[in-house]
């Protein structure tokens, strides 16, 4: 049966123990959200989105692109995050069985920093025992390798207001590019014993709420609001 060692570093793959670091997952069944066939119009509005996003930063075309960014760009995060929460269950089953599904989860969905299109290869997921954060393939790729693997009494999760400073690690553990680490979404940041990582999203479409929630029923203790 799959499953995690206590200290998170190593995957049982139901015949041998493998270092959690080495995992990588293989291709997902396809989702719900790809079966219906709303995919390609979620992928047209993502390219949209970061074509504003971009556009944004001419100056004559700040207000204009702002509030078209704004419309356009919730439904397509809106949609990505529908399909990224089917793609990290699926995940979540794959590496610790159907006895332990996936609680609560959200992906990183907006720009972390402002001279960032929006970035989406971070994803966490929250177990009745667990706490997953996952390293996607690319943006419109699926969750491919764990960057955090850990008992949820062992790892902290903190709701990050937007504009707040933070010193952030990209998905490989590096530290991030950007001006002095200052998250410009809402963003869950998820803390272990291996680093730190920020799941950023994008305003009205975030939902952190249930993660933390699913946390602290885990873990018995009290989400903090950073």
């Amino acid at each position: 049966m799959s499953g995690f060692s206590d200290d998170g570093q190593w995957w049982w793959d139901g015949t041998t123990w493998v270092a959690t670091a080495e995992v990588v997952l293989p291709q997902l069944q396809a989702t719900e959200f790809e079966q219906s066939g709303k995919l390609k119009t979620a992928r047209d509005r993502m390219k949209n989105t970061e074509w504003l996003f971009w556009a944004r930063t001419i100056v004559p075309l700040v207000a204009a692109t702002s509030t078209a960014l704004l419309v356009v760009g919730q439904r397509a995060f809106r949609d990505y995050r529908s399909w990224k929460l089917e793609q990290l269950a699926l995940a979540t089953t794959f590496l610790l069985g159907p006895n332990e599904p996936m609680l609560a989860g959200e992906a990183s969905l907006g720009p972390e920093f402002s001279e960032d299109p929006p970035s989406r290869n971070l994803a966490v997921a929250v177990t009745a025992a667990h706490v997953l954060v996952f390293r996607f393939d690319s943006g419109d790729g699926q969750p491919r390798w764990i960057a955090l693997a850990g008992r949820g009494t062992d790892v902290k999760l903190e709701y990050i207001r937007p504009l707040h400073w933070a010193r952030i690690l990209d998905a490989t553990g590096r530290p991030a590019p950007g001006p002095g680490g200052v998250v410009f979404g809402p963003a869950l940041m998820v803390s272990g014993a291996n680093g730190q990582w920020a799941i950023v999203g994008f305003p009205s479409v975030f939902k952190p709420e249930p993660v933390l929630e699913a946390w602290r029923q885990a873990t018995n203790g009290t989400a903090i609001t950073g």
